[in-house]
Order: C-alpha cells, then structure tokens, then sequence
C-alpha cells in the first residue's frame, strides 16, 4: 500500500495501470465538470437566484458531500471497491440534466445534491488508489490522478464559456453529461485490486479506533478549517469578476482555465514535495502561497495580477488532490475506506455552511470573506506544517534507533500516544 513513507529522487516505481485508468476517467470527469463549472454560479444568478441563494445551492452540496461520507466508507470496506466506484459515477451523470431543467435555485440544489451525494463512492476510490499506488508513492498516485481531472478542466471552461455564448448556457449542460457517462465507461474497466483483502485485515480499528488516534484527529481538524474557508469562497470567485471586476461570461471562463492550468502544474510540485518531504509539510506549505494569492487578488485591481493570483489559486485544489496521501503518512497500513471516509466526513461538515456563510457576508461587502478565508487558512496552513515537521524529525529519530526500521517503531509510539 502507499502508506506515505518518503522515496528519493532516483527512486521512482512505474505508474500502475489502475492509477493511469482513475486518471483517465478523472480527465474526462474534470473536462464535463469545467464545462460549466465556472459559469454555474453566474448561471443561478441570471435564472434569478440571489447570492445568498447562490450560497445555498453550494451549501446543499457539501451537506450531500458529508452525508455520504459514513456509508461510503463502509461501502468501501465491505464490497468490491470497483464496482462501488462504478456505480456512484453513474449515479452522479445526471446532475447537469437537472441543471438544464432548473428555473429557480430548488432545481439546481437538487442537481448538485445528486452530484454531491454520488461522491459515496469516494472513499472506495481514495482507498483503491492508495492500495494501488506503488509503494512510498501515494503522493505521486494522488497527484496524478488529481493532475487528470486538473487537465480535464484546462480547455473546457473555454469551450463552456463558447458554448454558452454560441447557444445558450442550458446547453452546456447536456455536453457535461456525455463527458459523466465516457468517464463512467472508464471506471467499469478497473483492475482488480492488489491489497483489499490484506489491508481489511490489518484495519483502522473502526471510528472509534480512529477517533482516538490523536495524530490523525488533529490533522483533519486543521484541514477541515482550510477546507471551509475555501468552499466559502469558492462559488464568490466567478461572482467577484462580474460583480466588481465587470467580467462577462467568456472571461470569467478563460480566467476559470488559467485557475485549471494552476492546479494541474501545482499539482505536479505538490505530488513530488509529498513523496520527499511528506504529505503534511507539502501541503501546508502550499496552502500558505493560497493565502499570499488570495489577500492579492481581493486588494489589487490589476489584470495582470489578476491572471497570476487565479493561476495560483488553482493550488488549494492542486493541494486537495494529494492530501489524502496525509491519511496514509500518519495511519500507514491501517488506511483503510473508514480513515478515508471519517476524513472526508469531517472536512464536508464543517464546510457545509461555508458557502451560505461566504454569501451572506458578500452580499454586505464583496471583499470580506476573501480577507477572512485567507486568515483562516494561514493559521491551518501553518499548523500543518508545524505538526508535519514534527512527524518528520519523531520518524528520523526512530529511524536513528531501529536501524531502518523507523515506521514500526514510529507507529507504535503513535499508537501509544492515543487517547
């Protein structure tokens, strides 16, 4: 299993097929979403939505994202995790015909919340890559996969943002779902899986077991914090450029593909920095240039500056798509669905109120909540850190001890420490 032990650079395993397939169909997943992804928001305005409503509709997804989170991580460890992924990408293909359909806000939050309540299948998918990862890469795994569905959304909001122009937003839409169901055909062509059976023996403990687990504990909580403040301001980026930027849809999509291009190139940096320095010192570390791009692109009008704040915005996701390689550096070979499922869980709960919140105080002033976000996530960003150093210099010093042997020796000095 990719457990999140650290590799140098000449050290490099080959890309597993199953890892090569989740980025195929994340690619062709990422290429439907960024279709009207950017343009969504702009979208619910201009049927008559509210921003507050705006908030609403986002904030039903991250309740559905949550929701799904328990069962999904059951499901993850109790059936065969291929078809569970299979099965929930054909669940979620549908959302945009609800959106085509939607005339007032209660549509469109019944398509996102079908969208939303499909990623039940993620945990499943979190823990075959992590199993499928070569060993002491599962930065790299996730960061590939992440980087497909990064590409997948470089060109599609142009070509959303044409679309829409050309002949009408509602039928962007229907282009989305023909890219759902071809991603979802790639799913249904999934290897088996290499360590299911030996991972399920080992175990998390369950909840309960994992919920004692201090190390873990703390670190979801840190990135749940990171997590809300992104997903408050997540759906007031597109809305800030036409409200106060005065950009029209086609810009607002050529500025949602340079965000795409961030993510992709950032995601790469991220990936490499978790295999050498770990996952949680990579990732704060990123989270910390979000801010520095963040407070920028609120306080300076500049175009140019503009362009080069959205392309390093495009790193918070760069840094979601790796930090699941977080569960796997602090549980190691006790990563399994329900450690992927609790955190999950935990950072969609606590974002569940974001985006309703981030509307609420957009609606008073556009640039607060970007002044906000950017507060909360330095004070996580910088604890990620702090807490991954201290994980790395614990591990060299077992490793000093044990003769080589440090993971053994780290992880019972965790466990040890559990409440």
């Amino acid at each position: 299993m990719g457990d999140g032990r650290l590799i140098s650079r000449g050290d490099r395993a080959p890309i597993p097929l199953a890892i090569k397939l989740l980025a195929a169909g994340m690619f062709l997943w990422g290429f439907g979403y960024g279709l009207h992804a950017y343009m969504f928001p702009v979208h619910l305005r201009s049927i008559g939505c509210t921003p507050s409503q705006v908030g609403l509709v986002f904030s039903v997804s991250m309740a559905a994202t949550a929701a799904s989170c328990i069962p999904g991580g059951w499901l993850a460890d109790r059936y065969d995790r291929r078809k569970v992924i299979l099965l929930t990408w054909l669940a979620g293909a549908p959302a945009p015909i609800l959106y085509y359909f939607a005339r007032d806000y209660r549509m469109a939050a019944l398509g996102i919340a079908l969208y939303s309540g499909s990623l039940l299948g993620y945990p499943a998918l979190n823990a075959y890559a992590a199993s499928s990862a070569a060993r002491g890469a599962a930065g790299s795994a996730f960061g590939v996969i992440n980087v497909g569905f990064a590409a997948g959304m470089i060109v599609s909001p142009l070509v959303g943002g044409y679309v829409a122009d050309a002949w009408g937003a509602e039928n962007v839409f229907l282009l989305s779902f023909v890219f759902f169901l071809a991603a979802s055909c790639v799913m249904a062509n999934l290897p088996p899986e290499r360590e299911q059976a030996q991972a399920e023996q080992r175990g998390s403990g369950g909840y309960s077991g994992l919920l004692r687990d201090r190390a873990f504990v703390w670190f979801i909580i840190l990135y749940s914090v990171c997590a809300f403040a992104y997903y408050m301001i997540q759906p007031l980026i597109s809305q800030y450029l036409s409200d106060v930027r005065s950009s029209n849809m086609q810009t607002i999509s050529a500025l949602g593909t340079l965000m795409s291009l961030g993510q992709a190139l950032i995601t790469a940096a991220v990936a490499r920095a978790v295999d050498r320095r770990g996952a949680l010192v990579a990732v704060g570390a990123n989270l910390l240039v979000f801010v520095a791009s963040l407070i920028c692109f609120a306080a300076v009008a500049s175009q140019a500056v503009t362009f080069v704040c959205l392309f390093l915005l495009g790193g918070f996701m760069a840094g979601q798509g790796v930090v699941y390689a977080g569960v796997g550096e602090i549980l190691g070979e006790r990563a399994d669905g329900r450690a992927f499922a609790l955190f999950s869980l935990a950072m969609s709960t606590v974002s569940v109120f974001g985006p309703y919140l981030g509307g609420a105080i957009y609606a008073r002033s556009p640039s607060a909540p970007f002044y906000l976000a950017a507060g909360l996530v330095a004070i996580g960003g910088s604890l990620l850190v702090k807490e991954g150093l201290a994980i790395r210099s614990r591990a060299r010093a077992c490793d000093d001890e044990g003769g080589g042997q440090w993971a053994e020796k780290f992880r019972e000095r965790r466990d040890s420490a559990t409440v």
